[in-house]
């Protein structure tokens, strides 16, 4: 049966590419974080600011690394966004593409190594963002390309630091208003009716620091395309993003900072015209799925305090406090959502959390020992009223009346954690990161557990880099989804579930090893190799409850996932490139939770046999190029899928994707204005048709397709 919500249409998945490759830092990213003067003593930033080793080759802007603790790094800065075909207006999906393991799906989400999405977690300024941000796609809209002054994606590895969502982590330092001074309006349009302004200003007021941006966005391409077609049916939006970042020194050694943040948008969801009809409405006759008028609307609201400081040469501190609401409001059609699928569910899902983290860095001799606490209450609310029809014994409609049934679930769910961490400078070639961390979770999941970590970096020469470690990892599920009365509630109608099953998800458990290599060719080029695999437990991943528009985790009970990537960056003064290659597998065995996700034969056939997930490609890539010449810049990007899974237990091989975008941009003066900016850019340089999702998969109801040939102009004016 074709569903018609995106919701029922999972927000999380398979990947429509991955991006591979990583390289070595050995110090590079010290000398970077010292140069910008960057003051973050908890992140991975601030040890390598407390222990600036390996300083033996300049930076090269865009590209691969090593972290001082042994992870993958990938950083990009300001200049590399504004050189994407789509500049400061990319999504930051569309930036964090350009960085190895991380893989694009619909709707904008991603995910990083072939991770559930919401297995990867963001950290701005130092400060780890509530975990409950990850649900996508409403953070795609709170976090926008504008205010990254850098970001690095940290993977592999990770030190003891991180927990809860360890596939990644998105380290982003945002621009700063005394060394990012001035400001700059701009205005995107283009085909499907998108119209983009945007407004950013930064400056200095005596010892006060301050960053301030906002846009507005209005398309007809709220979501991924239900049809292959150039222009979306029923898929149009509006939304709106503020970001601020204020900092105040509170004396020489100890600073205050504040950002916030606030992001709404409301959406119609993509309709698929022609479907039949599969059940019968008392009064409503010859109703088309076109007509279809359903949404999905995201309210998005953070503030994160910040106190941090140096009181000794060798001593840091760093203590955070974040407030963060979001929700979801899911508005049907009742006629359509019940003609075609059976259920129209109204459904208001709410996470309203606080989080405190506090850091402690000390340089002792030759050792870096950190030790810190997380402690994070998240309070759920999921009110879903819905519609459904009587069933008979046999499963078949017994009224064309509907009749009403609520669900309504509260919860409190409490993280709390513990870590210590030595970073050790055995001589001048070698370092040693050792880490222990005790976490603990209570709501829905109730679990506790201790988890190791340990990563070794090598200099073979003042060009070459190897590393490699083992770690043990905790992941959460998402608390938003999570139901569990729903399934017995909907027993003998038209929204019951498939078999039944355990509804409350298992916290995950997995263990990594991860080695590779990084090479500086010149200066200016580097190249990276990269292998990693993992064994899971209760493996995370997301679907739906049956037809109903409900995002819920669910776990697998084991599997592996591993993976090689590759990478080259080059950066020079008019030409910079990249590119990466990466091949990789998610196998997973067995159903332990959210079984009524699945029929009958499918949780069968899972729980006897491995199936490949539909997170990414057995071989994906990535490349892109930008070019200066006199008051033109010249952008090129594009990906390569071998084609994503579907069908029954994901046994389909999906067709492969490709996509090319480009842009030019050229900059001159105008009288009484002076410098602007014009930029005119092409998404989907060939016009491919590219299919991300099938109409079925596991906890997939309808197609998803890519953007077509989509033209747009910029202009930007600095102030």
């Amino acid at each position: 049966m074709q569903l018609h919500s995106v919701l029922a249409a999972r927000l999380g998945g398979a990947a429509l590419i991955i991006i591979a490759g990583w390289a070595p830092a050995y110090g590079q990213e010290a000398q970077a974080t010292a140069q910008a003067g960057e003051s973050t003593p908890s992140s991975e930033a601030s040890i390598e600011h407390l222990s600036t080793v390996f300083v033996e080759a300049p930076r090269i802007g865009r590209g691969p690394g090593v972290s001082p603790t042994g992870a993958n790094s990938y950083g990009i800065v300001a200049d590399d966004i504004d050189n994407l075909p789509a500049g400061e207006n990319s999504t930051i999906t569309d930036v964090l593409t350009q960085m190895p393991g991380v893989a694009i799906d619909q709707n904008q989400q991603i995910h990083i190594r072939n991770t559930e999405g919401p297995q990867f977690q963001y950290q701005i300024n130092g400060v780890m963002v509530p975990l409950d941000i990850n649900t996508n796609p409403p953070f795609i809209s709170m976090l926008n390309p504008m205010f990254v002054s850098k970001a690095d994606l940290l993977d592999g590895i990770l030190p003891s630091r991180y927990s809860y969502a360890t596939g990644g982590v998105v380290d982003i330092q945002t621009k700063d208003g005394c060394s990012d001074t001035g400001g700059q309006f701009s205005t995107l349009a283009g085909q499907r009716s998108t119209l983009q302004p945007s407004l950013q200003y930064a400056g200095c007021s005596g010892k006060l620091s301050y960053y301030l941006s906002g846009m507005y966005l209005q398309s007809d391409t709220a979501f991924s395309s239900a049809t292959p077609d150039a222009n979306p049916i029923h898929d149009r939006t509006r939304q709106g993003q503020t970001f601020g970042y204020f900092s105040y020194p509170l004396g020489d050694t100890t600073k205050l900072s504040l950002i916030t943040s606030a992001a709404a948008s409301n959406n119609e969801l993509p309709n698929v015209p022609g479907l039949p009809p599969q059940f019968s409405l008392a009064g409503v006759d010859g109703f088309s799925s076109a007509a279809i008028n359903s949404h999905l609307n995201f309210q998005d609201y953070l503030g994160i305090v910040t106190l941090s400081g140096t009181p000794e040469k060798d001593l840091s501190y760093q203590i955070a406090y974040a407030a963060h609401s979001i929700s979801q409001e899911f508005d049907p059609d009742n006629a359509g959502e019940l003609i075609f699928q059976g259920v129209a569910s109204t459904a208001s899902h709410k996470d309203r959390d606080n989080t405190l983290q506090g850091d402690l860095n000390y340089k002792a001799g030759s050792h870096t020992l950190s030790a810190g606490f997380y402690a994070g209450e998240y309070r759920v609310a999921a009110d879903n009223a819905s519609l459904v029809f009587p069933v008979d014994a046999n499963g078949n409609q017994s009224s064309t009346t509907p009749v009403s049934v609520a669900v309504n679930t509260h919860a409190t769910n409490v993280l709390s954690g513990l870590y210590a961490d030595d970073l050790w400078q055995i001589d001048s070639r070698l370092r040693l990161n050792l880490g222990l961390r005790w976490d603990g979770l209570t709501g829905f999941t109730k679990t506790n557990q201790l988890d190791p970590t340990l990563n070794l970096s090598y200099m073979l020469n003042p060009a070459t880099t190897l590393h490699g470690g083992f770690a043990r990892y905790l992941q959460v599920p998402s608390f938003s989804g999570i139901s569990p009365d729903t399934s017995a509630a909907f027993a003998g109608t038209t929204g019951e579930a498939g078999p039944p099953g355990i509804s409350s998800p298992l916290a995950e458990n997995d263990l990594e090893w991860d080695v590779g290599i990084v090479h500086h060719l010149t200066p200016r080029i580097t190249v990276s190799q990269d292998a990693f695999f993992e064994k899971t437990e209760h493996y995370l991943d997301t679907g739906q409850f049956g037809v109903v528009p409900i995002f819920a985790p669910f776990n697998y009970v084991h599997g592996t996932i591993w993976g090689s990537e590759s990478a080259i960056a080059y950066k020079g003064d008019s030409l910079s490139f990249y590119g990466n290659f990466t091949i990789g597998r998610n196998l997973q065995r067995g159903v332990a939770t959210g079984q009524f996700n699945f029929d009958p034969d499918e949780l069968a056939f899972i729980n006897a046999n491995h199936i490949v997930l539909d997170h990414q490609p057995l071989y994906g890539a990535s490349a892109g190029a930008s070019y200066k010449w006199r008051p033109f810049t010249f952008s090129l990007d594009g990906i390569y899928s071998s084609g994503l899974r579907g069908g029954f237990a994901d046994q389909e091989k999906l067709p492969t994707v490709v996509q090319l975008n480009a842009a030019t941009q050229m900059g001159f003066r105008l009288p009484g204005i002076g410098k602007v900016y014009d930029r005119f850019a092409v998404l989907n340089l060939l016009d491919r048709t590219n299919l991300i999702r099938p109409a079925e998969g596991i906890g997939i109801f309808q197609s998803a397709y890519g953007p077509r040939l989509t033209l747009s102009n910029t202009l930007t004016i600095p102030f």
